[in-house]
């Protein structure tokens, strides 16, 4: 699928399960963000092989990485600027991200549940550490993941979310990922979703008050 059709399974996902949980709260908008930010990460591995700079790209990714490190380490740990804070974790971990994604094929090492956990330990270590709430980084993130791989799922080209543990590939072969009709239905279906159910349909309430 491609980024309208990941953003419409995500807030698919995400309203039919709290509308059947009936678990609303202050924390979902959050958590909804973040998940959506996350739906569309995996694909960037893509991208970023068409650049094409593998062997140099190597080099500064690991060199940038220590680097940045040291600095979350020096700052972070003895002092609290949180600005700072989340910047130097941050630019360590986008820059282990790209030298991923760089090294792997697409499909692979983005699309699996186990980066789908680092996105989420991650992300949840921001937020305990910015809004004192680990959980809502972590399922923001991890579900944004999740909601990826299971959208690539429904789609022509095998691959292997549960790798490393299980190196199968599947895939449901169902269309094609960049069947536009597919991608658009799914984006206008997951927004309508979110329309009429969220808090039993407050956003359609709002919209129809202002028009």
């Amino acid at each position: 699928m491609h980024k309208d059709g990941h953003i419409g399974l995500t807030l698919l996902i995400f309203s039919i399960t709290y509308h059947l949980c009936n678990a609303w709260d202050e924390r979902f908008i959050e958590i909804l963000l973040i998940a959506l930010a996350f739906s569309v990460i995996p694909d960037y591995d893509l991208k970023i092989q068409k650049l094409g700079l593998k062997n140099s790209f190597k080099t500064l990714a690991i060199l940038l990485t220590f680097v940045s490190l040291i600095l979350f380490a020096a700052y972070g740990f003895l002092t609290k600027p949180y600005l700072l804070y989340v910047a130097t974790l941050s630019t360590a971990l986008a820059i282990l991200f790209l030298f991923l994604f760089a090294m792997s094929e697409h499909r692979k090492f983005s699309h699996t549940i186990f980066f789908g956990l680092i996105c989420g330990a991650f992300t949840g270590f921001f937020t305990l550490k910015v809004f004192e709430d680990f959980y809502i980084g972590f399922y923001g993130a991890f579900l944004g993941v999740f909601s990826h791989i299971l959208g690539d799922l429904f789609t022509y080209t095998p691959f292997s979310p549960l790798y490393p543990i299980l190196k199968r590939k599947f895939s449901l072969k169902l269309f094609k990922s960049s069947n536009q009709i597919v991608n658009k239905v799914m984006l206008i279906v997951g927004l309508t979703a979110f329309v009429l159910l969220y808090q039993g349909g407050t956003v359609l309430k709002l919209a129809l008050n202002y028009s």
